[in-house]
């Protein structure tokens, strides 16, 4: 097995983008791939690592960066699962929001209906990512929306990974839906990820992400999310509060109060979109 320092001979300008509990990931130029990522992941039979990569492979859809190669090798003294992806260059949307800049109305219709168009092709594969947040999306040079890390995506045709008794489902506070965190099972599909969608672009107009504003801790953002209703700001151009509307809809605490899946949630948005002006 390769060794990590003879690994990255294929590579150049190799550089730690990000380094956690689960893995380290690396940017680097390959000499066929182009820009990539590596990630190496700590734990060689950790589940949700094969699980993502499985996810990722099945998935190859254009708004989901590719996995070029997956293998083991060693890092570090262990033996070490890792892959090579696709680099998408781009903004991060997270850093976007931390500098204080907001959407455009356009801008936010844009990334909803590319959130949407997304969601609708993981409801095609039977997919929910359960993790959609600013620091999962980079918006490319191009304007074309990517989505990252199905670190906790589940795949509805195959066994969870969580277990029943759980008190908390694998979320993040602030943008996961109520039945998400309580891991109520039976009501997870992907209108979770239609409510994390609508708080997303929510954020992105208003600065502000409405169950964490305030909050002092996680329980308090997981306790928000359950109790309080987003305000709903006028935002110029959107002459009739449709668009708001709209997200206020995704973002609705019970999954019977949401569209019922991504397809009828963009025939909303088609309807809504004769009365914005951009």
């Amino acid at each position: 097995m390769i060794d990590f320092t003879e690994f990255q001979s294929s590579f150049q300008e190799i550089a730690v983008l990000a380094r956690g509990g689960q893995k380290v990931v690396y940017s680097a130029k390959h000499f066929n791939y182009g820009d990539v990522v590596i990630k190496l992941y700590f734990s060689q039979n950790d589940p949700r690592a094969h699980r993502e990569i499985s996810i990722v492979q099945q998935l190859n859809i254009n708004c989901v960066p590719k996995i070029y190669e997956t293998g083991t090798l060693f890092y570090e003294g262990k033996e070490t699962l890792y892959t090579i992806e696709q680099r998408i260059m781009g903004e991060v949307l997270r850093k976007r929001i931390e500098q204080g800049s907001r959407f455009s109305l356009q801008e936010a219709v844009n990334l909803l209906e590319q959130g949407l168009l997304f969601i609708n092709q993981l409801e095609d594969k039977k997919i929910i990512h359960r993790d959609i947040k600013p620091e999962n999306i980079i918006v490319s040079e191009d304007g074309t929306v990517y989505f990252l890390d199905f670190g906790i995506a589940r795949a509805l045709e195959m066994e969870s990974l969580t277990k029943t008794e759980a008190v908390l489902g694998p979320h993040t506070p602030g943008y996961a839906a109520p039945e998400q965190f309580n891991n109520l099972k039976n009501d997870i599909d992907s209108r979770a990820d239609l409510f994390s969608l609508g708080v997303v672009v929510y954020e992105c107009l208003t600065g502000k992400n409405p169950f964490r504003e305030g909050a002092r801790s996680a329980l308090e953002i997981l306790q928000k999310t359950e109790t309080i209703t987003p305000v709903i700001y006028t935002v110029r151009g959107d002459t009739q509060q449709q668009f708001m509307a709209l997200l206020g809809s995704l973002m609705g605490k019970y999954p019977s109060r949401r569209p019922k899946d991504a397809k009828q949630a963009l025939d909303w948005l088609t309807a809504a979109k004769p009365t914005l002006q951009y």
